[in-house]
């Protein structure tokens, strides 16, 4: 009875695994107890067992399927792998009145849901104990392994995957076959994680061995998304040359639009300003689209996705002419932009310069989102990318770019409940932007508003913890400030950074070097000066002793030694001194293979004439004279080895 009226109030939304599906193949009363103690447990926790349809992905949720895409970039889903539909099967299980194989399969597709691949795996090889004991009427199947598989997928463990994949192959029988969907879990499993050398090792596998199943489109495409998530500079040139494979008459699979768009992804990922070939190439494979869909091939046919990825391309590279031209054409083919297109092209005008042109389209998409367009509501990245503009743009001649940004600042915090909140990317902006203005107040402003974040991060917004990336965003706004007492301020701030109970907000070599930063720029009276220099000399002094601890994360750059020269050539009023800690500084830089062109330009301002260069350059006076130019090739290469780390 007990049993009946489990399944009878059991919610249709969640996994219940059916204790009168099982109760039979069990010989133990205790074993019965146990199972509907664990069914009770289920019921009072029906959050851990909570059932997805797993449905194929359809084109409209892909760019809102990966919650990196919130974050960064328009980071393409995996391919989906369909596996089945748990609520099919638990109406199956259902209807059937007693199949402890569905009731298994139905436990382990939770758990691979749920992030427990470790109970999962211990789940199967405790049934198939059971089984081979005569304890358990059926042996698990193919579908129970692929599950199992799924769950290392889903937890980024591809090793796990491989080694249970491994012991499919080696104990196959006519329950338990290696199919092609074992094969790209797996491979979509080392694709996760950026590692394309093994997962297209697998699909090499496929394609040679007689005793595995032939590669499918998804198989295909795991790989792909491997290339397009790798790290490696020349992962997108290998995903394309993969892709012309794919459409060669040799590969017997048909290219889809999720192909092209992963590969127009990875070229986007390598896209930047210096270099239009990569955006250019994800262009080209738009069009590559656009001509296969006009030409009627019904697989592949350009989407609201691929647009964007090119628009984001674009973006990358500071063209927002050629991503608003992008968009044109997204919508005379009658495709609908979404907030994560907007926000490409907010992207493109805020490196391109013209923030206010970006924050007119956070603006418009804030009116439709309040009229009812839920698809055009601004997140925090939209509201990030017109703020990055503002930051861009401010100087001390434009400071009002700095006040725009404090106005995205206060808007956001009152959207706060309705998800639009800033997060710590979000005040790093707005403290660069204070920074680069250089006003007076500037300083003050940028601590203020860092204390207010470290209120709020107390209070529980974990998405506001603060790091030293801020804390050297407010560093560098005291460097720049126009106060005399520049230096002295900053060298209080950074101790501030160093007594703070976070690691995380602690001095780094930025941070050092923003201190030397302070000081180089600072002035004054004679007085104020020493004092700016006898911090610039404590810095520079404890940064080469920490670069000499092999325990410490900190070191000299070429920036502290041309930060450290600059003040030195400010500072010190008596030539002689002067001259005689500049050759100092000079050889250990040489020692250190820090030496570039901006050390050798502080240390020459610092001189009247060739005579006093001579003097003070020593050896380097062989190769650079006193108005001479830097040539990294003419020098002794240890003297500049390390001058680009």
């Amino acid at each position: 009875e007990l049993e009946t009226l489990l399944f009878k109030y059991s919610s249709k939304d969640y996994i219940l695994p059916s204790s009168c599906l099982c109760i039979g193949t069990y010989r133990s009363s205790m074993m019965r107890v146990i199972l509907l103690l664990f069914h009770i447990f289920v019921l009072s926790h029906p959050r851990c067992y909570e059932v997805h349809a797993l449905a194929p992905e359809s084109s409209a949720s892909r760019e809102v399927s990966s919650s990196r895409l919130q974050v960064s970039s328009l980071v393409p889903p995996p391919p989906p792998i369909y596996y089945g539909n748990a609520n099919d099967r638990r109406k199956e299980s259902l209807a059937e009145g007693n199949n402890p194989l569905i009731s298994l399969n139905l436990n382990l597709d939770a758990m691979a849901q749920s992030g427990a691949a470790p109970r999962a795996q211990e789940l199967l090889q405790r049934i198939h104990a059971l089984y081979q004991e005569g304890y358990y009427e059926v042996s698990p199947d193919t579908v129970s392994y692929n599950l199992v598989l799924k769950a290392w997928k889903e937890e980024n463990n591809p090793e796990k995957a491989y080694e249970l994949l491994q012991d499919m192959l080696l104990h196959q029988t006519e329950e338990i076959q290696v199919d092609v969907i074992s094969l790209n879990t797996v491979i979509l499993a080392f694709a996760k994680t950026g590692n394309y050398p093994q997962a297209e090792e697998l699909l090499r596998q496929m394609q040679e061995r007689d005793d595995l199943p032939d590669p499918d489109i998804v198989t295909f495409n795991s790989l792909l998304y491997a290339f397009s998530v790798s790290p490696d500079p020349s992962a997108a040139v290998q995903a394309e040359n993969l892709l012309k494979e794919m459409m060669s008459p040799k590969c017997d699979v048909a290219v889809d639009t999720t192909s092209f768009n992963t590969v127009i992804f990875a070229w986007s990922q390598v896209a930047n300003s210096e270099d239009l070939s990569p955006a250019r190439r994800a262009q080209q494979l738009l069009e590559h689209i656009e001509q296969l869909s006009a030409a009627g091939n019904s697989n592949v046919d350009p989407d609201v996705y691929s647009y964007t990825t090119v628009i984001q391309a674009w973006a990358r590279s500071g063209q927002s002419v050629r991503a608003q031209k992008i968009l044109d054409r997204m919508t005379a083919r009658g495709l609908v932009p979404n907030r994560f297109t907007y926000t490409a092209v907010m992207s493109a005008l805020a490196k391109s310069g013209i923030p206010q042109k970006a924050e007119e389209i956070l603006d418009e998409m804030m009116v439709a989102y309040k009229n009812g367009n839920t698809d055009l509501k601004p997140c925090t990245v939209a509201f990030s990318a017109v703020m990055d503009g503002w930051a861009r743009l401010s100087n001390v001649d434009k400071p009002e770019a700095a006040t725009r940004a404090l106005a995205l600042l206060n808007r956001m915090k009152e959207l706060e409940s309705e998800g639009m909140g800033p997060n710590a990317r979000t005040y790093t902006s707005v403290f660069t932007a204070l920074a680069k203005s250089g006003t007076w107040e500037a300083c003050e402003k940028a601590r203020d508003l860092l204390q207010e974040m470290e209120k709020d991060y107390k209070d529980g917004q974990a998405w506001l913890r603060p790091s030293v990336i801020q804390y050297n965003a407010v560093l560098l706004a005291f460097a720049r400030s126009p106060r005399a007492d520049k230096a002295l301020k900053a060298a209080e701030f950074m101790k501030l950074m160093s007594n703070h109970p976070d690691p995380l907000c602690r001095p780094d070599t930025i941070t050092l070097n923003t201190l030397l930063m302070a000081c180089a720029n600072a002035f004054g009276s004679d007085e104020l000066k020493t004092k700016s220099f006898r911090i610039a000399s404590d810095t520079f002094r404890n940064t080469i002793l920490l670069g000499a601890d092999d325990t410490s994360a900190i070191g000299p750059t070429s920036t502290t030694f041309v930060h450290f020269c600059k003040a030195a050539r400010r500072l010190i009023s008596g030539p002689p001194q002067r001259h005689l800690i500049l050759r100092k500084v000079l050889l250990l830089c040489c020692e250190k293979g820090l030496l570039n062109h901006v050390v050798v330009q502080q240390a020459q301002l610092a001189c009247q004439n060739a005579e006093e260069w001579s003097e003070m350059a020593g050896d380097l006076v062989q190769y650079i004279g006193w108005k001479g130019t830097f040539q990294a090739t003419s020098l002794p290469p240890q003297w500049v080895c390390n001058a680009r780390r």
